[in-house]
């Protein structure tokens, strides 16, 4: 065998190789494939729309399977299929095992169409363009940019300006649609007059004729301005729509006004023109009269009349004469007379003083200052004549002669210039060894309390103490807590206290303060016994032994059995105490000095007798004391001892018959 054939033989042999191989390789493929049809289970994909199966692209995006056509096979479950077609969103979901081998339906969503209008040969007037598609309003814009579900629509184009315009549009799913817009403007006519004619007309700037004028013009915003000779222009935009396409106006031309310039002294006064107020700068109607009047206080007036030409300017000159009147001034005592705050030196003064507001004050050490306005005229005298009060003299003309307080306590003013012998002689049936003979002279003005504090008005200032009703005195306090309440009540009213405190106790008193305090021994004696009187009575209601009915809370018949002593033959309706003023009011104006309760006094108790004869003025007692004096009687008194004021106990506590009332100084120190 020769070469070439050898060589073709083995290429034989290696054909048949290589057929054999691809054969058996075809063989497996197929059994394997057959294998796998059989073990795998496929699920097809149902697409809704039907026009979206048509090109639909399917893949498996996670999990192990394939896809073959619109069919998934998968050895398992969870599998997530992604389909897509032209036209339409792409959609994936997710296949479990429950819907192997079934018909697992997919719905895939439409894209929209995109549809873009602009409109041709448009400037700033576009911006005004209404869309509309389908009954949908859209804008105002110059252009439209929407996207649309696929379909078809109406698209009208709506501008003022122009015609309107109706345009059919077919949209398609996933394109864009572009549309350029020619719209047809509005022919109209501007009818332009004026009073007077002959106005030139300017129209967007080009001057096109005289008043009257009639002249066409498509739609759109026109500017007019019409111009005559000494007359203000008119200036106006007019627009010339569809609805509106005839525009017409009547102008009325207003004469150019006048100006004028002023040059006033002194500056800062009122310029009325025509009887009006008006300021700088000035202008005025022309070919009219107006009067000009300028005033300034303490400046006699100046008026001018004036007419201007149109557009004319003028200036005019006001110089004001000053206004002087002549002041006297008098005071009783001689005084310092400041008027503005300037030292005129010593009342009386008599000085020339412009037409305007001054204020005069007067001063003099130890009275209160007077502070007056006076407004002097020309060519006039005024007169004025002060009186000069001390302190204490203005605050008693001010004082009201009964008021009530914050705290509800009404109170009495007691003007007093007066002496008294206080206590009571020997020889005085039923006098007491502590009721020294004592003269006295009260000379402070000062208020007392018309009532005895009650259980209401003290729970405010001590709330724990609240038994018994509100209107009935406060009882069974001790002296400390009653002056622990005029502390209060003068903090209160933001004036000085009476009462030095020391570690929550009273230490002593300050003598010049005005602020609350119990009375004096002296002051409570003195009402009771001759305050509203011409004499010093015995008793609160007089000499006589026998008790006025409606007088006082004693210890009447009704107490007989429950006290030692009586008043017999009396009978004042109460068996213990009675609500405040349930009794005639005293010669002194006051309630209740009489009976009802006791009272503490401000002074401490002593049994040491006065030294001397001199008169004590307006006495207050010792600084500081264990007991303090309890003056008046009460519901339990019935004896002539207990009922005379003149009658003093010194306790240390208080008790269920002892009460307090309350007083103050109208001016701190002496009365001057």
């Amino acid at each position: 065998m020769n070469l070439f054939n050898k060589t073709l033989d083995q290429a034989k042999r290696r054909q048949k190789r290589v057929y054999f191989i691809a054969g058996v390789t075809l063989v497996s493929a197929f059994l394997l494939m057959t294998v796998l049809f059989v073990v795998l289970r496929g699920t097809r994909i149902d697409i809704n729309p039907k026009d979206a199966r048509e090109n639909a692209v399917y893949g498996v995006d996670r999990g192990l399977g394939f896809c073959l056509g619109d069919t998934v096979y998968s050895f398992a479950g969870d599998l997530v299929v992604s389909v897509s077609s032209p036209g339409f969103k792409a959609e994936s979901a997710v296949i479990d095992a429950a819907d192997l081998g079934k018909v697992f339906p997919l719905e895939l969503s439409e894209l929209p169409g995109h549809l873009a209008v602009a409109l041709s040969g448009f400037d700033t007037l576009g911006a005004g363009t209404s869309w509309r598609i389908n009954n949908r309003v859209m804008g105002p814009s110059d252009r439209l940019d929407i996207e649309l579900d696929a379909g078809s629509y109406t698209l009208v184009i709506d501008n003022p300006f122009y015609q309107l315009k109706q345009v059919e549009v077919e949209i398609i799913r996933g394109e864009q649609t572009a549309l350029n817009e020619t719209l047809s403007a509005v022919s109209g006519l501007l009818n332009i007059v004026s009073k007077p004619l002959g106005a030139t007309v300017f129209l967007d700037n080009e001057k096109v004729g005289q008043t009257p004028l009639q002249i066409a013009r498509t739609g759109g915003n026109h500017g007019v301005r019409l111009v005559l000779e000494n007359h203000v222009e008119i200036l106006e935009q007019l627009s010339i729509t569809r609805s509106s396409p005839r525009v017409t106006r009547n102008y009325q031309l207003e004469l150019k006004k006048g100006r004028v310039r002023l040059s006033l002294v002194p500056k800062g006064g009122t310029l009325l023109v025509n009887g009006v107020q008006r300021s700088e700068p000035l202008v005025l109607d022309a070919t009219l009269k107006h009067g000009l009047t300028y005033m300034k206080p303490g400046f006699y007036p100046e008026t001018r009349t004036i007419m201007l030409a149109p557009g004319q300017e003028k200036q005019i000159f006001f110089q004001l004469k000053p206004e002087m009147g002549r002041v006297e001034i008098v005071s009783y005592p001689s005084a310092t007379v400041f008027i503005d705050n300037k030292d005129f030196g010593t009342s009386p003064v008599s000085t020339d003083l412009t037409a305007v507001a001054h204020e005069i004050t007067l001063k003099k050490d130890g009275y209160r200052s007077v502070v007056k306005r006076v407004v002097p005229k020309g060519g006039r005298v005024q007169r004025l004549s002060v009186s000069l009060f001390t302190e204490y003299q203005a605050r008693l003309r001010q004082a009201p002669r009964e008021f009530t307080n914050s705290a509800g306590i009404k109170l009495k003013l007691f003007v007093v210039s007066d002496h008294l012998t206080m206590g009571a002689p020997r020889s005085q049936k039923g006098q007491r060894a502590n009721e020294f003979e004592k003269k006295i002279r009260l000379t402070e003005t000062f208020y007392a309390s018309v009532f005895e504090i009650t259980n209401g008005q003290f729970a405010a200032f001590d709330p724990k103490k609240t038994s018994g009703p509100a209107n009935m005195p406060v009882t069974s306090v001790s002296w400390q807590a009653a002056a622990a309440f005029c502390n209060w009540l003068s903090a209160k009213e933001k004036i000085r206290p009476f009462y030095r405190n020391g570690k929550g106790t009273v230490t002593g008193f300050d003598p010049s303060a005005e602020g609350y305090r119990l009375l004096s021994e002296g002051e409570w004696e003195w009402l009771a016994r001759k305050a509203g009187k011409t004499e010093v009575t015995l008793f609160t209601w007089g000499d006589v032994r026998v008790i006025p009915s409606k007088t006082a809370n004693v210890a009447d018949e009704s107490a007989k059995g429950q006290v030692r002593f009586f008043v017999p033959n009396y009978k004042d309706g109460y068996s213990g105490a009675a609500p405040v003023g349930s009794f005639d009011r005293e010669p002194s104006g006051l309630y209740d000095m009489a009976g009802n309760v006791s009272e503490w006094v401000h002074d401490v108790y002593s049994i040491l007798p006065p030294k001397g004869e001199n008169i004590a003025d307006n006495p207050l007692g010792e600084q500081q004391g264990v007991a303090h004096v309890v003056k008046g009687a009460n519901w339990r008194s019935g004896t002539i001892t207990t009922l005379r004021p003149a009658f003093r106990e010194g306790l240390t506590a208080g008790r269920d018959d002892l009460g307090f009332r309350i007083g103050r100084y109208l001016y701190g120190g002496k009365n001057e």
